[in-house]
Order: C-alpha cells, then structure tokens, then sequence
C-alpha cells in the first residue's frame, strides 16, 4: 500500500500512485476473508442467510467491487469524501457488474467519517465490518469511538476485519496529511482498549519493499 491515499477518483489515485498492488491485496484480503468467515459463508450457502457487509473508508469503492459483493447479498460504503463516495456510486450502480452473484449489491453510501458514524450502524445490522486504510487517520479516542458502534452492529457470529499500514516501531506521523501509521504492537493495544477480541492477524505479501508493511487483523467484540 501506498504511504499515502491519494482523493482521485482512480484505483491508483486512492492507492497512492500504486494502483498496480491492487490485485495482491484483494487476493490476500479474499483468503483472509474466507478462512475466518466461514461459518458465516457456509450459512449462507446452506441456509440461504443473507450476510450484509460494511465497507469503512470505501474509497471509489475498490473493496465492495473486487471483494466484497463477491460474498455479501448487501453492502454499505462509507466514506468521508464525496467526490470518491459519488464516484463509487458510480461505479457500483450505474455500471453494476454482472460479475457478482445475482442480488449483491451496493444498499447505502454514507458520507461521514468513522469517528461521525452513529444512528447510521443499527444494532444488529452487520455480518462483516470492514475497515482498510482508514484508521490511520483517527485518533486513538476516535477509534474507540468508532469500534463501540461497530461492535453493537454487528450481527451474531460477526467479525470485523481491518486492513492498515504498520510501522517497525512505535508510530509515525505524517504532517502533510494528518495520518498516524502505528506499529504492530501499538495496534494490537489499540484493538484490546477498543473492546475488540483478535482472532487472528496476518501479514500482507507480494507488496513493493518500499512501501510500509500492511497487516490484516480480525476482530470480534469481546
């Protein structure tokens, strides 16, 4: 991942001017997704469950394209700016992709950041939360925020997933646009003051070595 997320409304754009390292992180984020979803996935296969999905820091909506109505019936997008929300609205209605099974869909486009989200995440609304390169620009007070909502929309059996940037140590802080990448250590306290329970982390592969590393985490309320 790029070490900055850019607002043009390109997958390379939101990528940082690395658009290419797109399809290594769907391909790690889907293997993550599936092996600790899949109970869930199995429900929905063999039971007919409806499985919902929340796609936080949505961007031009890349993840909810690439990965995630791969798998959900419904998934919601929020993202802070509008320019990128309008452009995924785009991308995900007026040019729905007949790739994905039939009846996903992309439901409703929050314009918020994290931190602003309230009586839009209904108790009990989601299987799967998922968060990428957005952390990075709350605070720690903000996140906990934000992890509390989340925690009491998530549907039984859900999980959140989060996809960031970590740093070898501690944490760096970029001036330019406000961002704060922390350390594997640092987010895994992050989660525990967050209420969040882990399941597991793992590392994101085939990246350019010039780039921060990026770990995926999944997480349930504890």
């Amino acid at each position: 991942m790029a070490d900055k997320v850019g607002d043009d409304k390109t997958y390379d754009g939101v990528l940082g001017g690395y658009g290419r390292v797109s399809p290594a992180d769907i391909t790690d984020s889907r293997k993550f997704l599936e092996s600790h979803a899949r109970s869930l996935l199995t429900d929905k296969k063999e039971k007919g469950r409806s499985l919902r999905a929340l796609d936080c820091g949505a961007g031009v909506g890349r993840v909810t394209q690439e990965l995630l109505l791969d798998y959900f019936d419904e998934v919601d997008l929020v993202e802070p700016v509008v320019k990128l929300l309008e452009a995924a609205k785009t991308n995900l209605i007026t040019t729905r992709s007949s790739a994905h099974p039939a009846g996903h869909h992309a439901r409703e486009f929050f314009a918020k950041g994290l931190q602003e989200l309230d009586q839009e995440l209904a108790p009990l609304t989601y299987d799967v939360i998922w968060i990428q390169w957005a952390l990075l620009y709350l605070t720690d007070e903000d996140a906990r925020k934000c992890f509390d909502r989340c925690v009491r929309s998530l549907r039984p059996g859900g999980l959140i997933f989060i996809k960031e940037n970590v740093c070898a140590s501690g944490f760096v802080v970029d001036k330019e646009d406000s961002s704060i990448t922390r350390s594997h250590d640092y987010m895994l306290e992050l989660l525990h003051k967050c209420g969040l329970k882990l399941v597991s982390t793992k590392k994101q592969t085939n990246f350019p070595a010039e780039l921060f590393d990026v770990r995926m985490y999944a997480c349930r309320g504890a």
